[in-house]
């Protein structure tokens, strides 16, 4: 390109007696020089020629096709003269022009416009540059997108309803590696749930189910959240009950790899064929899986990340699910039941997908291909989350999340439950294995989701139903009850070692269960039978010597008294006696009446509270002992129902609590008892712990204590 004149930049300067004169000298291309004084001059411009210079234009991209997810896409130019450009459709938007380069932002895959049409105009010429966006891999049997408000809905063709179980344990985010909302499941790692986990009914479906038994592909995007499940497995989609297929991490004897486990038989029977990775995934690290079954090869197959990591033979036809699991659930396992979820995740879940084909492995390296990974991205992983989910607070309380990972310079927002658009930015204190936030002005009552800012990166760390009181209460401690005592180290439940290391730890109750045989004798044991015998049919003197896993002998009530009575004064705890419902209830009876009268003979009276699963066994405590602390365990009735016969408990199952939430609530509104039944998990324990119960009996009462000994809600 060239220019009409050279400047070379000379001034010549005159100098006078009154000022300074200057001249512009510009020396032309032929050489010939040209003096103008400056007061000549009102303006100097350099006019391009492009007279005998043919106008060019080249352009490098910076993939051969746009993302279906879409986003942000380059174009480099190379021009010898000015350029424009026109784009259709007109669904993308201009991030950034310069001389040498094109930044577009382009919209999600839409099968309407799945090409873009560039036109660039350079001097008096056209350039025409065509960009395909690569489709959406079609998941045709299931295809879960996670929505910002925690719900879920199926893309499928199939359109499957998705039920949500909402819960603190479990919330949504805009995941920025992924772009996409992803849900993030805070599970105690294969336990159990009610809640927190999503479930799809296909039982309506028998084309859904045929497809699934002709072959298949599963797919999904994962990151564990915590650094050992617990020995236990644990499953992020799966529909595995008696039969069935899906993903898991087995136990430890398994070597915790992530496996793609069919139910595949030749005969009908059940039979699992466990298909196991190379790979154990690691904490905050995201993995692509997918699981094909080839029922025509009779072969499955696991590819992490694109690449085939396991195999294993997988001959005859697809087993189902037993009958009432007919569910793909996200986030655990499904149930006959429909209402629990079994081997809870804890971790993320990005992608659930089903393909109606065993696809080859040319077929899942597109899959992988179009699996978005921002490696620009820092994963923030905060692991052993503990945090009340529930609670009443006033401005400037404190309230403490525990946890490993956070760092120093974290800050946190409390979200507005379905809003990303509303934050309100609280003071964050980082201590040792925690942050502790202080509640700002202007809150109001509400589900919050609290997420955790590290520079320009975020992660949400768990949603918090916070009540907000100008008077706020302080969260009850729950007692520990110690379900049939602290059978731990080598004691055996419901022995005299488990009562007295329950004692020697002071644990409010020491739950044991109690049955009475023909003779008169009580005798203290879950099940009541053992050697083929049960013990309410036959005299003591035939069960005597039935001995328990730690060695000693059947326990009679009356030397779990005689032990709690040496110990007593030295212990802060009380028996919790629970009368076994007797098939024939005048045997229950004398079952109460001889308890009652060692209990009266004693004068411990104040140190012991009853619990039944019968309810005529309460009444007869109750009239017996009208100042009897009695609880009932069924489950099956409302707290004034109880109260109203003189029954000052309800200890009822978790399940029962998930059924009828408000039933904690009425209770305590009616100074009861409130207790909850047999609470394992930290999770669990901390929801529970949120919800305002009394007592808590558990399996884990160190577990337990540990919880309760933290501080996770002060007032200023």
């Amino acid at each position: 390109m060239r220019k009409a004149l050279f400047l070379t930049a000379l001034l010549f300067v005159a100098a006078t007696s009154f000022a300074q004169i200057y001249k512009l000298s510009v020396t032309k291309n032929d050489g010939n020089t040209v003096v103008i004084p400056t007061e000549e001059i009102t303006k100097i411009e350099f006019i391009e020629d492009a007279s005998g210079i043919t106008p060019s234009l080249e352009y490098g991209l910076t993939a051969a096709t746009v993302p279906y997810i879409g986003g942000k896409f380059t174009i480099n130019v190379k021009a010898n003269c000015a350029w424009t450009y026109k784009i259709s459709p007109s669904t993308v938007s201009e991030v950034s022009i310069s001389r040498n380069h094109l930044e577009l932002d382009f919209p999600c895959f839409d099968s309407q416009n799945d090409t873009y049409t560039i036109t660039f105009t350079y001097g008096d010429q056209t350039k025409i540059l065509e960009l395909k966006q690569a489709s959406k891999p079609v998941a045709d049997l299931l295809d879960i997108v996670f929505k910002e408000d925690g719900t879920a809905v199926d893309v499928s063709p199939f359109r499957h309803t998705v039920i949500t179980q909402p819960s603190s344990a479990l919330t949504t985010y805009y995941n920025d590696i992924h772009k996409c909302y992803a849900a993030n499941f805070r599970h105690s790692p294969g336990s159990s749930v009610t809640s927190g986990y999503y479930r799809v009914n296909y039982k309506p479906s028998d084309d859904f189910i045929k497809r699934i038994a002709d072959g298949c592909t599963l797919e999904s995007i994962i990151m564990l959240g915590e650094n050992d499940p617990a020995n236990a497995e644990v499953k992020w989609f799966s529909s595995m009950q008696a039969g069935g297929i899906g993903f898991l991490m087995p136990a430890h004897n398994k070597s915790q790899c992530m496996t793609f486990l069919p139910n595949v038989s030749t005969n009908g029977a059940s039979n699992w064929r466990w298909t196991h990775s190379k790979v154990k995934p690691e904490v905050g690290k995201y993995y692509h899986v997918v699981g094909v079954w080839n029922k025509q090869e009779g072969k499955s197959y696991i590819y992490i990340n694109g690449q085939l990591s396991g195999t294993a033979d997988a001959k005859g036809n697809y087993v189902p699910v037993s009958s009432g699991a007919e569910s793909f659930v996200i986030g655990g396992d499904a149930e006959p039941n429909q209402t629990v979820a079994a081997s809870a995740w804890n971790g993320e879940v990005v992608t659930a997908r089903i393909y109606d084909e065993p696809l080859n492995a040319t077929k899942v390296a597109k899959l992988w291909e179009a699996a978005v990974f921002d490696e620009s991205v820092k994963a923030i992983s905060i692991t052993n989350l503990e945090y009340l989910s529930g609670c009443e607070v006033g401005e400037g309380f404190k309230y403490t999340i525990y946890g490993n990972g956070f760092e120093a310079g974290d800050k946190i927002e409390l979200r507005s439950s379905g809003s990303s658009s509303t934050a309100l930015t609280a003071e964050t204190e980082i201590g040792e294995g925690s942050a502790t936030i202080t509640i700002p002005a202007g809150l109001n009552s509400g589900v919050y989701t609290l997420v955790l800012k590290r520079g320009e990166y975020t992660r949400p760390l768990c949603s918090v139903n916070f009540t907000y009181s100008a008077n706020p209460m302080s969260p009850i401690i729950p007692k520990i009850v110690a379900h049939r005592g602290a059978h731990t180290d080598g004691a055996s439940e419901n022995s005299i070692a488990a009562l007295t290391k329950a004692m020697d730890e002071n644990y409010y109750g020491i739950e044991l269960d109690t049955w009475i045989t023909l003779d008169g004798t009580v005798v203290v044991h879950h099940d009541g039978v053992a050697n083929n015998k049960r013990f309410a049919n036959v005299n003591y003197s035939e069960i005597k010597d039935v001995t328990l896993s730690n060695g000693e002998k059947l326990p009679t009530f009356d030397s779990f008294v005689s032990t709690f009575m040496a110990k007593k004064d030295k212990s802060t705890s009380k028996l919790i006696i629970e009368i076994k419902s007797h098939a024939d209830m005048s045997r229950q009876n004398a079952c109460i009446d001889k308890i009652m009268e060692t209990v009266a003979k004693n004068g411990i009276k104040d140190r012991v509270e009853y619990i039944a699963f019968s309810y005529a066994a309460c009444q007869r405590i109750v009239a017996n002992d009208p100042d009897a602390m009695v609880g009932y365990l069924n489950g099956d009735k409302a707290p004034q129902l109880v109260l109203n016969d003189g029954i000052r408990s309800i200890d009822y199952s978790t399940g029962a609590f998930g059924n009828h939430p408000e039933w904690i609530t009425e209770g305590r509104k009616l100074d009861m008892i409130v207790n909850v039944w047999t609470v394992n998990s930290v999770s669990q324990m901390l929801d529970f712990m949120s919800r305002g119960v009394n007592y808590i009996t558990t399996d884990a009462p160190a577990t337990l204590r540990e919880l309760t000994n933290k501080t996770y809600i002060s007032a200023q």
